[in-house]
């Protein structure tokens, strides 16, 4: 499962980096803002999102754009979780995470991500 980083803190977005590909993930890109984000959001299947980034863009602004452009499942990744709200569910972790939380909250993104996928590769609508 291809992942995209939207992290603007580097050593933040390298840790999740190592994890991720220690859990079997690729990582196609580590994007720092809004812009850089829709850049390289053609290449993933699920991004892991930081709420805040420092260009004030914030993450749930960016999930529905990479959701509404690509398709993308989303886990976001915050200090703080009530800033998450956001009608379409997806997972957050929250920081500090434990690599095994962030590894189960991508892996929870990778399935329904497969299972959007199949529903629309064999016809099936969804909401």
């Amino acid at each position: 499962m291809r992942l995209l980083i939207v992290e603007d803190e580097p050593g933040i977005a390298l840790v999740i980096e190592d994890v991720a590909i220690d859990a079997g993930f690729e990582i196609t890109g580590t994007a720092g803002d809004m812009s850089e984000a829709l850049e390289l959001g053609s290449a993933a299947d699920i991004a892991i999102i930081d709420v805040r980034l420092g260009d004030g863009i914030t993450g749930p602004s960016i999930a529905r754009a990479l959701f509404s452009e690509f398709g993308i499942g989303v886990v976001y990744f915050t200090v703080n979780p009530g800033l998450t709200e956001d009608p379409e569910g997806r997972a957050v972790v929250t920081k500090p995470a434990s690599p095994d939380r962030i590894v189960d909250a991508l892996s929870m993104a990778a399935k329904n991500a497969r299972a959007r996928t199949h529903r629309v590769a064999s016809g099936h609508t969804f909401h």
